[in-house]
């Protein structure tokens, strides 16, 4: 492991050796926050899991808990070998620890002090390179009129034109943190996190499953922000609230750009057998905390993971870390796909951009297809290859294409497009370029 050092027989960490665990720990944050318990980490390989007897497994929850105190981190438990029952969260945490460290031996076999506060390292392990929601700029809080106060995070500039980008619900804004990134060069970004599932979510009650305030959500950020025009970007499971918004906001709204839309347009436009599925099951959870707690058993089963990129996994399970959350997220996203978006569709304006691609198994292509049929005007994008997890996290074609649909939108509202260019890709999550 690069950054280890040996001194008179001592194996010692330096902060470069550090740097792939606290990637690590960055990206799964939301997730390690959330749980209702501690979760365990363990190493992925079966024969390497066996050589670590109880020193080795004590020294490795000596640096998580080092890097913990000194990152203001919440971290798993090391364990080895693997558990008997591992949940899927424990699998796709480990998974993740495997892909950015490589192996936990070199940790375990080291000796010593760590770098960090009290040790002569004022820096800590690699500041400069941070993940996740670590790399969100600062959070400002939202406190409109009839609603629980929420955060939102922004990037670039202020001007009368802003990019607001609306996420699926229960993702943590941290996924998005290379969106701001990229996309602020040229517009101020903006994005937030429902209340209901972050932040002090158990102070709030458990919500209704209200769609209305989906939308009062969305356009108490734009009022917050005070833009004279908005560019919203729907991400998957947020297009319904951003196409609902569209029609309330009318021509404050310059673009609309909708990716992978999970839309819902009734039994006459197909949809994939995985969104009848889990619709149903998110119906199931949200009718009961019993319930729930069924359909949430099934949800952590290991093999529920298969197709779930090892860098999305921790951000697509925020809400299956505590029961409690998982039924307030059944209740709200089951709500978002029962939304009939027909109406707000008619309404929507002629500036919009449907992204999908003919091999997305969640949400079926023809909801993209019968979106740009009934917005007249729109335009259709449809990639010959892509999952629906690959729009979480856009190649440099997906970036390019969304920053020139808006700079475009911008330019025939009559705004004078910014000349700089727009920034270098961000590094996928900080860790090298997306699954």
């Amino acid at each position: 492991m690069a950054g280890a050092e040996s001194t008179g027989g001592d194996t010692r960490l330096g902060p470069e050796a550090l740097a792939p665990l606290l990637t690590a720990l960055d990206l799964a944050q939301p997730l390690l926050t959330a749980a209702d318990a501690t979760l365990r980490v363990f190493p992925v390989d079966e024969a390497e899991a066996d050589t670590f007897d109880a020193r080795a497994v004590d020294r490795c929850n000596e640096v998580l808990a080092r890097l913990g105190a000194a990152h203001r981190l919440t971290v798993p438990r090391f364990v080895a070998p693997a558990p008997e029952s591992p949940s899927g969260l424990e699998v796709a945490l480990s998974n993740l620890c495997d892909l950015e460290l490589g192996s936990w031996r070199p940790l375990a076999d080291s000796a010593g002090e760590l770098p960090g506060p009290g040790t002569g390292d004022t820096t800590g392990p690699v500041r400069s390179v941070r993940s996740g929601s670590a790399a969100l700029p600062d959070s400002h809080r939202v406190t409109p009129h009839g609603l629980p106060p929420f955060e939102s995070f922004a990037a670039g500039d202020p001007g009368d034109e802003a990019i607001v980008l609306v996420p699926p619900c229960g993702v943590p804004a941290g996924l998005f943190a290379p969106w701001l990134d990229r996309l602020s060069a040229r517009h101020r970004v903006i994005t937030y996190e429902n209340p209901y599932l972050f932040g002090d979510w158990a102070s709030l009650p458990t919500p209704r499953g209200d769609f209305a305030e989906e939308i009062a959500q969305l356009v108490a950020v734009v009022e917050e922000y005070g833009p004279g025009r908005v560019h919203l970007v729907g991400i998957c499971g947020g297009a319904p609230v951003a196409l609902a918004a569209a029609a309330r906001l009318g021509d404050r709204v310059g673009s609309s750009t909708m990716l992978h839309p999970d839309l819902n347009f009734g039994p006459g436009v197909t949809r994939t057998p995985f969104q009848t599925q889990f619709q149903g099951l998110l119906a199931g959870a949200g009718s009961s905390p019993a319930r729930a707690r069924e359909v949430l058993t099934m949800f952590l089963d290991p093999n529920m993971l298969f197709g779930v990129p090892t860098r999305l996994a921790p951000f697509v399970l925020y809400p299956y870390g505590d029961l409690e959350l998982f039924h307030r997220y059944a209740r709200l996203n089951d709500a978002l796909m029962a939304y009939d978006a027909n109406e707000a569709a008619r309404r929507a304006g002629s500036r919009t951009l449907i992204v999908t691609s003919r091999t997305d198994r969640m949400t079926h292509p023809d909801t993209a297809r019968h979106l740009h049929e009934l917005v007249a005007g729109s335009t259709l994008e449809v990639r010959p290859t892509g999952s629906h997890h690959d729009i979480l996290a856009p190649d440099d074609e997906m970036f390019t294409l969304i920053q020139a649909f808006i700079d475009e939108a911008t330019h025939r509202s009559g705004s004078a497009p910014d000349p700089r260019p727009a920034s270098a890709p961000a590094p996928a999550l900080a860790a090298g370029s997306p699954p």
